[in-house]
């Protein structure tokens, strides 16, 4: 017994890799993306002559398709819309659901393997976020610093040079220069009461700029 042909939303409906998934492995829109995520979802443009679309046997049709690893729980459940008889479903083939035994996702291990790449690349995201912010809020510190100690040229040439770690990547020694003008025993208890303020307030902007990001971030995963 054979099923009618494949009806797809438009021609171009999964003629072309999507440039997000193949770029970042994630896509926002998911299963509305009208691109294929990755060559397995690839099909022949129906704009090109003599294009015939291909009508494939019921029970064959897992076997043509394909099991889909990069979205968790696809086919890991049999679908409650389809109708064997008649072999549709109204999700057409937009469904992540399996549509008899045969499409069942038999590999598991895939989906795992999936989710543990999200999480590495989510905590590679957060990291490299936190480093950027973290070299930002230290030339904020720097600059304002600098409103501290007027006229005094060797802290100000210190704090150029901490300004210029920081810019540079090197957090750490931007850091130290910082430790090393305020734990000066010459500092004064307002020069020390001024940095505080400073640090305080850009540590402030700090948390605020982290959770703005953040927000944005599970947005777009949405």
């Amino acid at each position: 017994m054979y099923q009618q042909a494949t009806q797809y939303p438009n021609q171009k409906y999964k003629t072309q890799l999507c440039r997000h998934f193949t770029s970042n492995g994630v896509c926002a829109l998911g299963l509305r993306c009208q691109f294929a995520h990755g060559p397995q979802e690839l099909r022949a443009n129906s704009l090109q002559p003599g294009f015939v679309e291909q009508v494939i046997p019921a029970n064959n049709f897992n076997k043509v398709q394909g099991v889909n690893p990069m979205i968790v729980n696809y086919k890991t459940q049999l679908c409650k819309h389809f109708n064997p008889q008649t072999g549709q479903c109204k999700n057409g083939p937009t469904c992540t659901f399996a549509h008899g035994e045969g499409e069942l996702n038999t590999m598991p291990y895939l989906q795992s393997q999936y989710q543990q790449m999200q999480q590495q690349m989510k905590q590679m995201n957060q990291q490299q976020l936190q480093a950027d912010l973290t070299q930002q809020i230290l030339i904020m510190i720097l600059t304002n610093m600098e409103h501290i100690f007027p006229g005094q040229q060797q802290i100000l040439y210190l704090l150029k040079q901490g300004q210029d770690k920081a810019k540079q990547g090197d957090t750490q020694g931007a850091s130290d220069i910082i430790k090393y003008i305020i734990h000066d025993q010459e500092r004064s208890k307002e020069e020390k009461q001024q940095y505080q303020q400073i640090y305080n307030n850009a540590q402030r902007h700090y948390d605020s700029k982290l959770k703005e990001i953040q927000s944005q971030q599970q947005q777009q995963l949405y």
